[in-house]
């Protein structure tokens, strides 16, 4: 550990000399505890360019991306498009206070992708989306409360901060789960009306809905658990809640703030077939720019009219990342979803070459995913289906792993509750590269006897 120190050291001073006068001006040092020291040890790293798949640090470094941005750089970095969309409009202003004809043709994009969309409201962020659409939820229905699921992340709002990323031993059994708020700082008022079940089980699930059917507004479900790497949906599992929401008049909303746009023109509910009453965007719909959205059915984003439920903000529907949208989407939309195709094909390619680099090595590696998206779990088990599963993975040995990737020039995030992205700019070279430096690591965790002293409460 202390030679791997050493070594990061050695090619990222500029990074270093960067955390110093950080932590002087910004609490830990950062904007977002995800890429701090508390993760990216013994400091972060400092970029200061992007184009296409690869990322440039402060030290001239050059790595092959697998962050994305968490996401949302779906198209590559500095895409020629997206960036000529934005210049043409920065030289037009950057804010009006005035409605634009980009967010009607921006509006009428998502429409067109997204068959449950029928209306759409614009937010700067998936957190904000996320409180809106909940907010909606709650106005139109009349009820209070608000169904999330174990290790789900809905945004940095009081009411569902709960049982994000919460400690095995405050959780309770899987049959009945404690809601456990995240930090200080949140009134126990304010998640109050929040229930928590262990998603993936239908049955657990169907117990809650229908026992809180008369105070229940929604439930909020990501389609695939994306904040925790990547956990999907057991087969049915998505339809069977769907169904079970309409069965006792509760609203169900799908969180795709990193799924949409992203798994499909449609995202990750055009891929399982499902009609949410809401559903809620950001990340991919505009490459990078901060941007996001909720919309639905028209009866129930009707109660946002005349301010009956209250939607306002100075940066909704600000010009410059709508410009953003609008090129993104067009690309997007293009050759019938090309793009998509493409995705696909190196995702696949990816994850089968980290499967037959764990087979080969006898690495105790699970990887899984879909399309442009995939995480890596140290673990014995066959799968991961829920978050006590994910907990129960090595993350100290995939911490490990992910620092020898950076190390090789391949930008892994080193946490594996966050996961592997692709972009468009991706390319077959890209993933040969990244599977020799895959190669490269286990092979070295392998000989370090990684595999046989696993930490983190490894399930065998």
């Amino acid at each position: 550990m202390q030679g791997a120190e050493a070594a990061w050291r050695a090619r990222t001073g500029g990074s270093a000399a960067w955390t110093a006068r950080a932590l002087r001006v910004l609490p830990g040092g950062v904007s977002s505890p995800v890429r701090g020291s508390g993760v990216f040890s013994p400091y972060p790293l400092y970029m200061v360019r992007g184009q296409g798949s690869r990322l440039v640090d402060v030290d001239g470094n050059e790595y092959v991306d697998t962050v994305m941005g968490f996401g949302p750089v779906i198209l590559g970095h500095a895409h020629p498009e997206v960036t000529r969309a934005v210049q043409d409009q920065a030289a037009f202003g950057l804010l009006y206070g005035t409605c634009t004809p980009l967010e009607v043709e921006v509006a009428e994009r998502i429409v067109a992708m997204v068959p449950s969309v029928e209306q759409v409201r614009f937010v700067p962020s998936g957190t904000e989306a996320t409180m809106h659409a909940l907010r909606v939820a709650r106005g139109y229905t009349g009820k209070p409360k608000v169904l999330k699921f174990e290790g789900h992340y809905h945004g940095n709002h009081d009411q569902v901060l709960v049982s994000v990323t919460p400690p095995l031993e405050v959780v309770g059994t899987e049959a009945s789960p404690v809601p456990v708020p995240v930090g200080s700082g949140i009134p126990p008022e304010h998640t109050a009306h929040t229930l928590v079940a262990v998603w993936n089980d239908l049955d657990q699930a169907e117990r809650v809905i229908r026992r809180h059917r008369h105070e229940l507004a929604a439930v909020i479900t990501e389609p695939v658990m994306a904040n925790k790497g990547f956990i999907p949906p057991d087969p049915g599992y998505l339809q069977g809640l769907e169904r079970i929401c309409r069965e006792n008049d509760v609203l169900f909303i799908l969180d795709e703030v990193i799924t949409g746009f992203r798994m499909a023109p449609g995202g990750a509910q055009q891929v399982y077939g499902l009609r949410p009453d809401l559903s809620t965007f950001a990340k991919a719909m505009a490459n990078g720019a901060p941007l996001g959205a909720f919309g639905g059915r028209r009866e129930i984003m009707e109660v946002l009219e005349g301010g009956r439920v209250r939607h306002a903000g100075t940066y909704n529907a600000a010009p410059l990342a709508l410009a953003a949208a609008r090129a993104t989407l067009d690309v997007l939309r293009r050759e019938d979803g090309a793009v998509y195709r493409h995705l696909d094909r190196l995702g696949e390619l990816l994850r089968r070459g980290l499967r037959e680099i764990a087979e080969r090595s006898g690495a105790p590696l699970v990887v899984q995913g879909h399309g442009s998206m995939l995480q890596v779990y140290v673990t014995r088990r066959d799968r991961i289906r829920t978050y006590r599963e994910a907990m129960a993975t090595d993350r100290a040995a995939f911490s490990r792993f992910a620092r020898l990737m950076i190390q090789q020039g391949i930008f892994v995030h080193p946490d594996v509750f966050e996961h592997w992205f692709l972009s468009a700019a991706h390319t077959e070279e890209d993933v040969a590269r990244i599977l020799e430096a895959a190669e490269t690591a286990v092979r070295a965790l392998g000989a370090a006897g990684a595999w046989a002293r696993p930490e983190g409460g490894e399930v065998p």
